[in-house]
Parts: C-alpha cells; sequence; structure tokens
C-alpha cells in the first residue's frame, strides 16, 4: 500500500510540475486548428472549379446534332428550302431540310424542274443532251440553234460558194409535273443535196425515284433513241440506246438520187466497215453533262453525248431569256467519207431560247 501510495503521489509531483513550467498541451488550440480544416475542405468540395471546355469539344456535339449538314447556319452551312421558294408540285432534288454550305447553295438548290434552256438536240438541258430536269408545268420553251458547217461533194471537194449552216427549231412543254413534251426540226441552207433531216418528237418523265427516262421519236425512216439519266443540274450522267434503223450499204454516185440517204442518230457515235462500206449507229451510249453557276445569270455548260463533247457558256435573263455560245469537238461522223455523210460540222454553234 505504501508503495502503491508513493507511486501516485510522484505521478502527481511529475503532472504538476509540467502544468507549472508550461509545458502542458494545449489542446483546445489543437482543436481550432482541425475544425478550420475541416471547413476550408468543406469549401473546396462545395465550390471546384468547371473543367474548360476546349473548342474541339464546343464543336463535336453541334456536330453530332446536325450530321447530315455541319454545324449551324453561322459557320456558313444552310438548308436548302431557305435559299430558293419551292413553287406549288416542286421538289428538289436534293431533301428540302438538306444543310449545305453557302458556297455550294446556287449549285444544290436548284428543284426538279430547273431554269434552263433548250439543247440543241431538243428539250431541256446542256449544248448537246437533255437533263433529267423538266420544264416547270404549263411553261413552255422555243429554242433556236445556228451551227455552221462544210459542204463536199462526193470526191471530197468542198463548196465553198457560201456559208453554209443549219438552223434547228425546237419547242418544248410542261405538260403536267414531272412530264415535258416537244420538238425539233433542222433546217439547212443547201439544195445541192437531199440531205434527210427529220423531224424529232421529244419526250421525258421523271419516274418519282431521282431518275428521269426520256426519248426522241424519228418521224422519219431513222434511228429512235431512248434514254435514262439522273444528277444535279451541276452534273448528270445518263445511258441509252438507239434502234429502228438497220445497217446501210452506201453507194457512192455523183448523179442526183444515186446515193443512199445517210441515217444518223441524235446520240452515240457511228460503226462503219470501209470493206463492206456498210455502217450503223451505236446501238448504246453514254452520256454526261452539266452547267455550273458562274454568278447569277452565267453557267458554264459541257455535256458529252457519246460521240462529241461541247464547252460553252449560256446566259440566263429573269429564267426567259437563255443565250449560249459553245465549242463542239468531231466525233465519229465528221471521220466519215465524204460522200456518205456530205457535212462536215465546223464545231461551233450559238442559240438562244425563249421560256414563258
Amino acid at each position: 500500500m505504501k508503495v502503491s501510495n508513493l507511486k501516485t503521489t510522484t505521478l502527481a509531483l511529475i503532472f504538476a510540475g509540467i502544468s507549472i513550467s508550461g509545458f502542458a498541451l494545449d489542446l483546445s488550440k489543437y482543436q481550432s486548428y482541425l475544425k478550420h480544416n475541416k471547413k476550408n475542405a468543406s469549401q473546396q468540395t462545395q465550390k471546384l472549379p468547371e473543367p474548360v471546355k476546349s473548342q474541339e469539344a464546343k464543336i463535336l456535339p453541334d456536330i453530332a446534332i446536325n450530321a447530315d449538314a455541319g454545324y449551324g447556319n453561322n459557320s456558313g452551312f444552310m438548308p436548302l428550302n431557305k435559299t430558293q421558294k419551292r413553287l406549288d408540285g416542286e421538289h428538289f432534288l436534293l431533301p428540302g431540310d438538306t444543310k449545305v454550305p453557302k458556297e455550294l447553295a446556287p449549285i444544290l438548290t436548284e428543284t426538279r424542274t430547273p431554269s434552263q434552256g433548250l439543247a440543241l438536240n431538243g428539250g431541256t438541258g446542256g449544248i448537246l443532251i437533255p437533263s433529267p430536269g423538266v420544264l416547270k408545268p404549263d411553261k413552255k420553251a422555243v429554242g433556236v440553234h445556228v451551227q455552221t458547217f462544210e459542204l463536199y461533194d462526193a470526191t471530197g471537194n468542198q463548196f465553198e460558194d457560201q456559208d453554209y449552216f443549219d438552223v434547228t427549231i425546237s419547242g418544248a412543254w410542261g405538260m403536267e409535273n414531272g412530264i415535258e413534251v416537244g420538238f425539233d426540226k433542222t433546217f439547212a441552207n443547201q439544195d445541192r443535196y437531199d440531205i434527210d433531216e427529220p423531224l424529232y418528237l421529244n419526250f421525258k418523265y421523271q419516274t418519282g425515284k431521282k431518275v428521269t427516262v426520256g426519248g426522241s421519236i424519228n418521224c422519219n425512216s431513222g434511228y429512235h433513241s431512248v434514254w435514262a439519266a439522273t444528277g444535279l443540274p451541276v452534273i448528270w450522267v445518263g445511258v441509252g440506246s438507239n434502234f429502228g434503223a438497220s445497217d446501210y450499204k452506201f453507194t457512192y454516185s455523183t448523179l442526183p438520187g444515186k446515193r443512199d440517204k445517210f441515217k444518223k442518230a441524235k446520240y452515240g457515235g457511228y460503226n462503219y466497215n470501209y470493206d463492206t462500206a456498210t455502217g450503223h449507229a451505236d446501238k448504246f451510249f453514254f452520256m454526261v453533262g452539266g452547267l455550273i453557276p458562274l454568278n447569277k445569270n452565267l453557267r458554264f455548260a459541257y455535256d458529252f453525248n457519246g460521240d462529241k463533247f461541247s464547252l460553252g457558256f449560256r446566259f440566263n435573263y429573269l429564267d426567259s431569256l437563255y443565250l449560249e455560245a459553245s465549242y463542239l469537238s468531231n466525233g465519229d461522223y465528221e471521220n466519215l467519207p465524204h460522200a456518205i455523210p456530205h457535212k462536215k460540222s465546223r464545231n461551233f454553234t450559238i442559240g438562244g431560247t425563249i421560256a414563258f
């Protein structure tokens, strides 16, 4: 008991001495420190700064929203139906809500009834070939094209006594929505040879599947043509077939009426066999064309009719008057013996169309 009391007394004296000498633990300050840190931690947890979004992260959600268009009108995109008024019965070649860059809007905003002049071979379109587009319902167009040529006799001598040219008169009518009918007829200013220049009846029909079928019916005994085409006003492609005429055997004579009448097709080339003096137009042909806007009134026109190509310009005034001038390349018909076609193109044509 004495030892225990002695130990207890000794420990009490030690703690008393520590307190007196100022080395006692100040737990109140420690508790204050812990309380202050806990408060700061709580404030940091509640006021964490929002992560900074990069420009790339900001753009990507917009692209996801407008996956078919880009990232909004402010960056240069616009829907097609905002750039051109849609008339009754019209529909765009592309969906009207498709967003396109502003720079491409003039190229892609035309409808399936675009404002186009008549082609040299009849029907609305380029220079040499028709397009998938048709005239608006009840709209009409009349066209005149002049093409210069050289005239030769059966032995290859050129007649130079006057300037020779063909004048092609054509007309078209938007019969109803998606249907266009028309005609074309060529007149020559030469009377030395009875050259067959038939009347053609033309038609176009839009199938509703963004494909247009069309054709040209020869009112004489020559070739008829049918075709199918698809595309935009800036570029379209098509395939077709010529039929209705057989191989012809040509006899060469300088006497009037002793020569077979040459049968020429509107599209495709010509196959001639020198050994048998027979020939026929291509049974199948491919064509491509387009009208590229250079400004509000001017178009660059190009096309290929399966035999020759053309390059030129077409001026448009108020969608009512169209004036054009084009270069035409040589084709199979220019390379035939003079005794067969007699006429050789001078590779140039001018024309105009009035639409009303």
